[in-house]
C-alpha cells in the first residue's frame, strides 16, 4: 500500500523543464558573443548594462527550451 502511494505521489510532481537562457551581445565591428545566463531577469539585467556601455552595442535573450 505504501509503495503504491509512493509512485502516486512520485507521478504527480511536475518533472522540471530544462530551460537554458543565452545573452546574446553584439559587438558592432567586432562580431557576437553567447553567455549562458542561470535565468531570464538576470540575462536582461546583464544586457541592459551591456547596452549602457555604447549606445551601439546591442543585445537579445534568447530561451532553449529542452
Amino acid at each position: 500500500m505504501r509503495f503504491l502511494l509512493f509512485i502516486s505521489c512520485a507521478l504527480a510532481i511536475p518533472v522540471a523543464s530544462a530551460e537554458e537562457y543565452y545573452l546574446i551581445l553584439s559587438k558592432r565591428g567586432s562580431g557576437l558573443e553567447r553567455i549562458e545566463m542561470a535565468n531570464k531577469v538576470d540575462c536582461e539585467q546583464l544586457g541592459e548594462q551591456w547596452s549602457e556601455v555604447s549606445g551601439r552595442h546591442t543585445y537579445v535573450c534568447l530561451e532553449n527550451k529542452k
